[in-house]
């Protein structure tokens, strides 16, 4: 066991398992540690992981460990001896395809129109026990999350130092923008430069309609440093890419959003990338980050208060009305009601005290909906 290792992904599921497969092949990482409340996932994907990389001429040192997260001093202790150089967290008591998989497909759509964020807390709480865990070291450890953090980030930032960034969501309509655009030129993808503001509402929308739906977004996408926008219809170029990939898994591609993200930390360079939640706000906003800090990048034609606007209105589409000072999640009325109609949970209002107690109740709820064939 090394003394410190370079990363620690939280979480073994899709997202974590494809991360530690795509670090483990690069050169900056060194060592990583895989922690799941599952220790023989952990330990099997860390190998499976170190095999992989060996195929390629990489050795690299991947342990898997086992904790339930939800233990404050278990995950205290753990992060202790593990000391990351930076933590990939992308664990949560529950997942959006465990929902599309056990909920009837008449259920899954009300959750997706009146507001995923009814299920906030369930996202939020494993967060807060790593943040709580890193406090104790002493150091800044820069912490990205992958669990919904357009929401989770501001949430967070409440409690303490907050992540440094998020990942997926506008990054991973970013990309699609990007290549789909480098597509009808002609050209290579690395010649192509996107500018977005957009909630991850945006993204959600249109993987089910294929289109931005009631989630206003902006943005500018230019070519070897030339504005090309005009020429381009993006609600058209976002449902076309929707389309080719709405029949397939797409944790690999949010993974490697994570990957970049990670690696921009250990190479301290301030890497360009669309940022999930930057600076404890909502939405995704484009952004360059270091091993200590995240600037916004500016947007042509979009000022920042029209850019918090777009990035509150898709956070009021997602199901939140308000994330207060003291980190209290306001539901929306349409949210509030659907979580009380299908799982009888109150989530009007859920201070920070409650936020654990709720996500508890949330996970036991969505396992006895699914049971139940709800």
């Amino acid at each position: 066991m090394p003394r410190q290792y370079d990363v620690l992904v939280c979480g073994a599921g899709a997202v974590g398992g494809h991360a530690v497969e795509f670090l483990a092949r690069r050169p900056e990482v060194r060592s990583i540690a895989l922690v799941d409340v599952n220790a023989a996932t952990a330990k099997g994907i860390a190998w499976r992981a170190t095999l992989g990389a060996l195929q390629e001429g990489k050795h690299v040192v991947i342990d898997g460990f086992g904790c339930d997260l939800l233990d404050q001093d278990a995950t205290n202790a753990l992060v202790s001896s593990i000391d990351p150089r930076v933590v990939f967290h992308a664990a949560t008591l529950l997942t959006v395809p465990e929902m599309a998989r056990g909920l009837t497909a008449e259920t899954f759509a009300r959750i997706r129109e009146d507001g995923m964020a009814g299920f906030l807390s369930a996202h939020v709480v494993l967060g807060m026990k790593v943040q709580t865990a890193l406090a104790g070291l002493g150091r800044y450890v820069p912490l990205i999350m992958a669990s919904f953090p357009d929401f989770t980030n501001q949430v967070l930032g409440k409690f303490g130092v907050g992540p440094i960034t998020g990942i997926g969501n506008v990054d991973n309509i970013a990309c699609e923008v990007q290549a789909i655009v480098a597509q009808r030129l002609g050209i290579s993808a690395l010649d192509v430069t996107p500018l977005i503001v957009a909630h991850h509402s945006v993204a959600e929308w249109f993987q089910r309609s294929g289109s931005a739906g009631q989630a206003p977004w902006f943005a500018r996408v230019s070519v070897n440093g030339v504005d090309r926008s005009s020429e381009f219809d993006m609600d058209a170029l976002m449902a076309e890419s929707a389309m080719r990939i709405r029949g397939v898994a797409q944790e690999q591609r949010t993974a490697a959003s994570g990957v970049k993200a990670v690696l921009a930390v250990l190479r301290d360079d301030g890497t360009f990338l669309h940022s999930a939640g930057p600076l404890g706000r909502a939405g995704g906003w484009p952004a360059r980050l270091w091993a200590d800090r995240l600037e916004l990048v500016d947007v042509p034609g979009l000022d920042e208060t029209k850019a918090e606007e777009i990035a509150l209105a898709g956070q009021r589409k997602g199901g939140i009305a308000e994330i207060e000072a003291d980190g209290t999640l306001v539901a929306t009325e349409t949210c509030a009601a659907m979580m009380r109609a299908l799982f009888d949970i109150d989530v009007n209002r859920i201070t920070p005290e409650r936020i654990e107690p709720t996500a508890r109740l949330l996970r036991a709820k969505l396992t006895e909906a699914i049971r139940s064939g709800l």
